[in-house]
């Protein structure tokens, strides 16, 4: 943190000797003006118009236009003009002249898995490694799909070690949608789990097509050792095809909590490198629960070595994972809401996901006949299961429940009765008004809410996260099932800001392709990656999506008090933008992008042009996005 540059003593006496002989109403005047001088700004960026977004309503006005901004310690401490901002420079102020540009409050993505894309990206440099091995499987067809996973089953798995986890990914759609060729081997018995341990009995293997996983016999043995209890997932009527619905949780855990179980520097320095690329994009703060045990070690790394650049709001799966007991568990847990600091703070309780994407949802958009477990449906918080009793008994006992990932409608008609059986079980602590203060979430949006559910969401005070990328993940369901009857449950922020409801934007991408582009224009165009326009009444213009990504964010993560907009007394989180966002046409809103990054006062990330402009040195981590890449752009 910067040291505060204080006023000579002298000068100090001398003010304070004039406030002590002067008149009663000059003395109070003297009193803001010692106020004001004690300390001096650390940093101050004039020339500048300054989004605050400090109007909060569900409206499109994003409030005060300012043009200067100081900054003491972690704090705003004034807005207003350059020239008199300035005026209260110091002698070791840091003055950045933003020529002219376009500043807004740091971006919240209050769904993503930064730690998770990190672990990946990791994956894809060392394909080859001692934690795990990958093959990308080819096929046009089930048929060639099949034989080519035998294949490499027989052929490919001699030098891998009996520690060393094989993941198989098979063809899958493009933009999360599901049910490809891929899918149908893994879904409908082309290849079981029983087939692969013939093969390879002692080597942990993992098959996967989003949202089928196929866990050999080795795998499931391996995750007994290492959490100490029984895998779940297997549902009694899929027994016989090896079909695992947990296959994606389990997937991101073992190389977190096998391979790198004695590697804490190692994988903190690969998420500490995450959080700086995102930084870069624009993400000042984010939530997101944590699979893997030894990414909160990491975490906490970073956090008591003072090397968290962003902000971070988690919910823990703990009590989930591999525990026979999990209703147990968070009945003894106790109330850890809130607890932390304003860089890594515990969010509540993650429940994982409700259902899974398409087509695997919990939705009343399959028809009957194709619904149940042999069907497209998965209702993981249907009334008798584990998920089901266990929110209910962390409701009941005070924990705030975050659904992290909740697709369909169904899904959350059963979350929001387990809401209310909770105030059942507990009318004298879990009434409505508290329900109301926890700000119960449900993200993703991708086929909820139906009209009809927006009053009882409104009723207990819940806010939802919606993303992009439902648009295109719903597309190939809606077409299948009635595109004209089902296009407005897509993402439909309009019908939920008009009820009264206030989104948040949820963001679950990495930064490559920068935040302003595809994750936030189709919001505005309603036109999803495949190119068709889904639900064009469902459109908000750029100042609701604004607001969307920082000012409600801020209330999503329970921080309103502290960031989401640039006023005096809130944390000094925002960005210095390379064009206008509030002006340019849509089109260019894609190659919008950072300049600079600050976070609690302090220069988080700084591009390299932008740097020599201001004849500062440039962080050491510069990125570039996909679209200057592809323009050849240096």
């Amino acid at each position: 943190m910067r040291r505060k540059q204080r006023i000579p003593f002298p000068i100090s006496v001398v003010l304070l000797g004039l406030w002590v002989f002067a008149p009663a109403g000059l003395a109070a005047q003297q009193v803001t003006v010692l106020a004001d001088l004690v300390v001096y700004p650390d940093l101050i960026i004039h020339n500048a118009k300054i989004i605050t977004v400090d109007n909060y309503e569900i409206n499109n006005n994003v409030g005060t236009i300012a043009e200067a901004m100081a900054i003491r310690g972690e704090e705003i401490w004034k807005l207003g003009s350059s020239s008199e901002i300035l005026s209260y420079a110091g002698p070791g102020t840091t003055r950045v002249d933003a020529g002219g540009r376009t500043i807004i409050p740091g971006i919240i993505d209050v769904h993503t898995h930064i730690h998770d894309y990190a672990l990946n990206d990791w994956i894809e440099r060392n394909p080859n490694s001692t934690a795990v091995k990958v093959f990308r499987v080819q096929g046009d067809s089930e048929e060639e799909i099949r034989r080519n996973v035998l294949v490499l089953l027989k052929e490919r798995m001699g030098n891998v070690t009996e520690d060393q986890w094989s993941f198989f990914y098979l063809p899958n759609p493009g933009f999360g949608q599901g049910g490809g060729a891929g899918f149908n081997v893994l879904r409908q018995t082309a290849i079981t789990a029983q087939e692969i341990d013939e093969i390879v009995p002692d080597k942990p293997v993992i098959l996967a097509a989003h949202p089928a996983y196929i866990l050999n016999t080795a795998a499931q043995n391996q995750l007994k050792d290492l959490y100490k209890g029984e895998p779940a997932g297997y549902p009694d009527d899929w027994d016989d095809k090896g079909f695992a619905n947990m296959g994606v949780e389990y997937r991101r855990e073992v190389v977190v909590d096998g391979y790198f179980g004695d590697k804490t520097e190692e994988l903190a320095g690969l998420i500490e490198t995450g959080l700086l690329q995102n930084a870069a994009a624009g993400i000042t703060t984010f939530s997101s629960h944590v699979m893997g045990i030894q990414n909160f070690d990491a975490y906490m790394h970073l956090w008591r070595n003072g090397r968290m650049p962003i902000r971070f709001g988690f919910t823990h799966y703990t009590g989930f994972v591999m525990n026979q007991d999990a209703e147990g568990f968070y009945r003894r847990l106790g109330d850890m809401f809130q607890l932390g600091d304003d860089y890594l703070w515990f969010a509540g309780i993650g429940v994982g996901q409700l259902d899974h994407g398409p087509p695997l949802f919990c939705s009343s958009i399959v028809p009957e006949a194709e619904a149940g477990r042999t069907g497209y449906e998965w209702c993981r918080n249907e009334p008798g299961g584990q998920h089901h009793d266990t929110m209910i008994t962390a409701l009941a006992n005070g924990s705030r429940v975050v659904a992290g990932h909740n697709y369909g409608d169904k899904s959350a008609d059963f979350y929001m009765d387990i809401i209310e059986e909770a105030m059942r079980r507990n009318p004298a602590e879990i009434t409505l008004e508290h329900i109301r203060s926890l700000r119960l979430s449900a993200d993703h949006g991708g086929l909820y809410p139906r009209p009809d559910q927006l009053p009882r969401i409104k009723n207990l005070g819940m806010m939802l996260s919606m993303g992009t990328q439902g648009m295109s993940r719903s597309l190939p369901w809606i077409q299948k099932w009635g595109f004209e009857k089902y296009e407005g449950w897509v993402v439909p922020i309009r019908r939920t800001l008009d009820a009264g409801i206030k989104v948040a934007w949820e963001g679950e991408g990495g930064w490559k392709d920068g935040i302003f582009g595809r994750l936030w224009t189709p919001f505005i165009t309603r036109t999803n990656r495949q190119g068709v326009v889904v639900a064009a009444d469902q459109a908000i213009d750029r100042n609701t999506l604004l607001k969307m990504a920082t000012a409600w964010g801020s209330e999503f993560v329970l921080k309103e008090d502290k960031i989401g907009s640039l006023e005096v007394g809130k944390l000094a989180d925002f960005l210095i933008l390379n064009q206008d966002y509030m002006t340019v046409t849509v089109e260019q809103m894609n190659e919008t992008f950072p300049m600079m990054t600050v976070v609690g006062g302090e220069i988080v990330y700084l591009r390299d042009e932008f740097a020599r402009e201001l004849g500062m040195p440039a962080s050491p981590l510069q990125i570039r996005f996909r679209f200057e890449e592809d323009s050849g752009a240096n």
